[in-house]
């Protein structure tokens, strides 16, 4: 029996402060509503691949413990519903139209998703008291395979993000916190420790591209945070830190670790590189389709008579345009395969035009002066 399956990435849904990126809610949900019709002929799937939720940048309590818990994820889920009740009801309705299923791939923004409690609080969310049709709710890690389609958020492909499923819940440490952690990647440190706080000043920034030429464009102050700052917070992590802590694991740096954030730090790139993985992925498998997102970028292509699906952002960014001297904000886009157990009828990436209006450089904190920076 054919289906549709709908797959979008990184919604990255937060608590509503200033390091929260999911604006255009109710672009999301219109979009996801338009695809409802789809029940009265095919059942459908409805694959949130990665990201969904930012409890990375999400604070706890107006802070960002390095140790996350489920306590404290569980407190980051209240708020997310609390701020985006419309994201929620939304996946309500689609899951009441009877022959239709959610999936929850986790990616690096949402590794929380691997609590035993974050997952029945989201079916108690969603489901509200149909617990009867919990089933309908699925959560299969960090991939899901649906007849000859492989869907991954793609964050384990990528050298900066893979962990270990096995242990990324770690045990508590007597000297250290009384509870199971997170046992996350070090780059995550710096980001909650250093970037963060940066970002909550300048919630905009991260959001605008290309980086490297917005680096140039940072103010003296705020490029010295982000540049110098962040330069510093890597030796002292690698040099004095991890021996502080040793007994740690989330302070541990190993010379790998180092000279993989060194060279790309210093090198200026910022890119997150990994779709050479997955076309190897994909060919070397029995799967006709593989559908990622992560890198916030979107395309379909066919590589030997197999199909990559690359999904992006439904957080809001701009891009420069040298043409109107202003950033201008970039579509959306999600997925749609229509198949069985034996073909695919049907693939394509919908692209989603934002409702965000154009930024002119003066709308965007942290800029040098039009004067200096666009001559």
């Amino acid at each position: 029996m054919k289906k549709v399956t709908l797959v979008f990435s990184d919604i990255e849904v937060g608590t509503g402060n200033n390091t929260d990126d999911f604006v255009e809610e109710k672009l999301f949900c219109d979009t996801l509503k338009s695809n409802f019709h789809y029940h009265k002929k095919y059942n459908i799937d409805l694959v949130l691949n990665g990201d969904i939720f930012d409890f990375l940048k999400a604070p706890y309590k107006n802070s960002y413990p390095r140790h996350v818990t489920e306590k404290i994820s569980l407190w980051k889920l209240e708020h997310m519903h609390k701020a985006h009740p419309g994201f929620f009801e939304t996946l309500t309705e689609f899951i009441n139209l009877g022959n239709t299923r959610i999936i929850f791939v986790i990616g690096n923004h949402d590794y929380d998703i691997i609590y035993s409690k974050i997952k029945k609080q989201l079916r108690k969310l969603i489901l509200k008291d149909k617990i009867k049709m919990k089933k309908k709710i699925i959560f299969p890690g960090f991939e899901f395979k649906s007849y000859q389609v492989l869907f991954e958020h793609g964050s384990q492909m990528d050298q900066f993000f893979r962990v270990d499923p096995s242990t990324l819940i770690h045990p508590k440490i007597q000297t250290v916190i009384e509870e199971p952690f997170l046992l996350v990647p070090w780059g995550f440190n710096a980001l909650k420790e250093h970037l963060l706080i940066i970002k909550e000043e300048f919630p905009i920034l991260e959001r605008v591209f290309p980086k490297d030429k917005i680096i140039n464009k940072l103010n003296t102050q705020v490029k010295k945070r982000v540049i110098f700052d962040t330069f510093f917070y890597m030796l002292k992590s690698f040099f004095y830190t991890q021996f502080r802590y040793k007994k740690d694991k989330l302070y541990n740096f190993t010379w790998n670790d180092f000279k993989k954030y060194m060279r790309n730090f210093l090198n200026k790139d910022y890119d997150l590189k990994f779709e050479d993985k997955a076309e190897m992925k994909l060919l070397s498998s029995r799967f006709k389709v593989i559908s990622y997102g992560h890198n916030h970028l979107s395309s379909l292509y066919k590589i030997k008579g197999k199909y990559i699906l690359n999904t992006t952002t439904w957080r809001d960014e701009y891009e420069y345009s040298e043409e109107t001297k202003t950033y201008k904000p970039l579509k959306k886009s999600y997925g749609f395969i229509l198949h069985d157990k034996q073909k695919v009828y049907d693939i394509k990436l919908i692209y989603v035009k934002s409702e965000q209006k154009e930024l002119k450089p003066s709308d965007i904190r942290g800029l040098k002066p039009i004067s200096q920076s666009y001559k």
